[in-house]
């Protein structure tokens, strides 16, 4: 908070990620918590994160995720073009991957990455 959470900042960078990278490169925004020498400043607020989120998707992002906000649904990555979960998570736990073959189950767009095939759920056990 305070530090690099300004909209127009947030804004020129996804600008710039998606012109020089691509609007497939991943963003993940993380929420900030007091700890070690910045005990001084609050946790992000979670309205914050999802006005970068927010602030991403309308530029073009097409994969952006929020972190460190339990419950929260963007923990998860949806598939662009059909909207479903395609990774789901809880903390750094992934709970369902629902990308199989590079693509998404529901709709077969292809995910760009490189992914190996894994059992859609996985238990805690």
């Amino acid at each position: 908070p305070t530090k690099n959470d300004d909209v127009e900042d947030i804004k020129k960078m996804c600008e710039w990620i998606k012109e020089n990278l691509g609007e497939e490169i991943p963003i993940h925004f993380s929420r900030f918590f007091p700890a070690y020498k910045m005990l001084k400043l609050p946790p992000t607020p979670i309205t914050t994160l999802e006005q970068a989120r927010e602030i991403a998707l309308e530029v073009g992002m097409h994969y952006v995720s929020i972190g460190n906000v339990p419950g929260h649904k963007a923990n998860s990555t949806y598939c662009p073009k059909c909207g479903n979960i395609l990774v789901s998570r809880v903390h750094f736990m992934v709970l369902a991957n629902n990308i199989i073959g590079g693509r998404c189950k529901f709709c077969g767009h292809k995910i760009p990455g490189i992914w190996r095939d894994v059992d859609s759920t996985r238990s805690s056990n």
